[in-house]
This record gives structure tokens, C-alpha cells and sequence, in this order.
């Protein structure tokens, strides 16, 4: 069975699970609930701290270890999809354990921890519907504002752009808030608008929208930067973003908002033309996202082409 025929499989055994359950039912007996902590054992060390940190809310986004630092040891260099998706097929298993289990708190933070890794294999869909889900049958349950964001990404790849502009949106106007989530620190919310807005620029660049989706990208990237450890994997993503925007962009376009005065380029060294601004932009993307080669690898050659 490949990776994501797995994922579908497992998935939709785990929402079933689901479908059985209503508000009102017991939790079950202490047996079973040893066996789901059984499962939970068997895991890696380094898994079962992201569930428990997760579980606590310490952070909005599942992050990349390298991803704020400045000074990288060699363990930092290990992408989270090394360690995630070897031990996949078995936090599906935990997963469906947790929801047998009635411990919608684990099963809430798996499904954090995994999302990414499913949206990979377009298992989303599902993913999400278990999310949603868990929070009708549990609604103290804290669905983490990764989710939610995944859920508008989700509805723009699905062509539908006004929801997922309401999601944004939404999103940016409370600060970030989200069902009961409570965010460790204040300048997670500034984390999660900024992430907003480099979505939203994306859906003006799909309606040729230059110049609005290069005001929104480049709040963005200021936003990324204004973080207490500055978010480099943001950085470099809304980077590389930029660079393609610039390239459709028209001369007008661009000279407006290179004198817009929310926008400094100052970053980019090179900006008398677009194009040149469009190379420093991937150069910079490079810098900030040194161990996920392949994506700005993908950025740079599709801006040059």
C-alpha cells in the first residue's frame, strides 16, 4: 500500500470512529485507555515531546527546529519531515487510538503535528473533517491556528477564494483568534497575521492582482522579520513569493510600489528594476531557508524561466 493510499485508509477509519460518538457518551473503561497510552509509548522521544508541546499550545505553527535560530547545531538541520514521515502509518494508529480513547486532546494534537504531512499526499480533506469534528464533540478542544489556515489554503487550491479570503480575514481582524487556542506569547498572533497576509497576497497574484499581492507579501515579510527570533522558513516562503509577483509585474506597477512608503526595499540591495529585485528576492529566499533546498531551488528556476 503506498503513503497515501495509507493515509486515506487510516483517516477514514479514524473519522468513522468519530461518527460513532455524540457529545453526551461516557468515556470508556481504564483498560482501554492503557492500551492507547501503549501506543503513545512506542514512539520516538522526539515525537512524543512535539505531542505534549502541542498539546500545551506552545506554538501556532508546527515549527522547524532551524527555523528561529540564529546559530545552528548539526541536529538543527534535521527537517521535521525526517522525523515525521518515517513514524506516519504509526501516529495515524495513535491517532485513531486517542479518538477510541475519548482523549480528544491528543488526538487534536496529532492532528496538528501531522497536517502538513498529510496535505502532501491530499489527504486534507479529511484530515480537516476529523478537526471539525473533534471540536463539535469537544468544543473546549483547541484546534491550533495552523488548521485553520490549512483550511483556507485548502479552499484556494479548491478554486474557492472568497472562502478562504473570509478565513483570512477573519483571522487577521480578531488577532489571531481562534476558538479557545490561547497563544503562548503575544507575538504568535503577529505570527499567524503574517502568514495570513502572505496567503492573501497569493490570492491576488492568482487574479493578477500584482501590485495588491506585493503590498500584502512584503507586510509580510515585515512581520516575519518584527518577531522576537525572526521566522526564516515565513521569510524565505513570502521571498520567494515576491520574486514571482515581481516578475508578472508591470514597470508602472513596480515603480508605484517601490516608492510606496510602507515598502522599503532597502533588503533587496538591487531594486532599480524588477527583475533585479525578482533575483535578490530568490538569492535572499536561498539565505534564509538553507535546509529546504528543493523549494527554493523550484522558486528560483521558475522566476528565472
Amino acid at each position: 500500500m503506498n503513503n497515501q493510499k495509507m493515509v486515506a485508509v487510516l483517516l477514514q477509519e479514524c473519522k468513522e470512529e468519530l461518527d460513532r460518538f455524540s457529545p453526551e457518551v461516557e468515556d470508556q473503561s481504564e483498560g482501554v485507555a492503557s492500551r492507547h497510552q501503549q501506543n503513545g509509548a512506542l514512539l520516538p522521544d522526539d515525537l512524543k515531546t512535539l505531542i505534549e508541546e502541542a498539546k500545551e499550545m506552545k506554538w501556532p505553527f508546527v515549527p522547524e527546529r532551524w527555523q528561529y535560530k540564529q546559530a545552528i547545531d548539526p541536529e538543527d538541520k534535521t527537517n521535521l519531515k525526517d522525523v515525521i514521515n518515517p513514524r506516519l502509518h504509526e501516529l495515524l494508529v495513535f491517532l485513531k487510538c486517542s479518538i477510541t480513547d475519548r482523549d480528544y486532546a491528543t488526538a487534536a494534537a496529532i492532528v496538528f503535528l501531522i497536517d502538513r504531512f498529510v496535505y502532501w499526499v491530499d489527504g486534507s480533506s479529511q484530515l480537516l473533517q476529523i478537526a471539525k469534528r473533534l471540536h463539535k464533540l469537544h468544543p473546549t478542544t483547541p484546534i491550533a491556528p495552523q488548521l485553520v489556515i490549512r483550511q483556507a489554503r485548502v479552499s484556494v487550491n479548491a478554486g474557492k477564494l472568497l472562502k478562504a479570503e473570509y478565513i483570512l480575514s477573519s483571522l487577521i481582524n480578531d488577532n489571531g483568534a481562534t476558538g479557545v487556542w490561547k497563544y503562548a506569547q503575544e507575538s504568535d498572533r503577529i505570527l499567524v497575521q503574517s502568514v495570513c497576509m502572505q496567503i492573501r497576497g497569493q490570492i491576488l497574484q492568482k487574479l493578477g492582482m500584482w501590485y495588491e499581492a506585493a503590498e500584502l507579501v512584503w507586510a509580510s515579510v515585515v512581520g516575519f522579520f518584527t518577531l522576537p527570533q525572526p521566522d526564516k522558513k515565513g521569510i524565505a516562503s513570502s521571498l520567494g513569493i515576491l520574486a514571482d509577483i515581481l516578475v508578472s509585474m508591470s514597470e508602472n506597477g513596480y515603480n508605484s510600489f517601490k516608492i510606496n512608503s510602507q515598502v522599503d526595499l532597502n533588503l533587496l540591495k538591487e531594486s532599480d528594476h524588477r527583475l533585479l529585485s525578482a533575483a535578490e528576492a530568490c538569492k535572499l529566499a536561498a539565505a534564509f531557508s538553507q535546509f529546504t533546498p528543493l523549494f527554493v531551488l523550484t522558486a528560483m528556476v521558475s522566476t528565472i524561466c
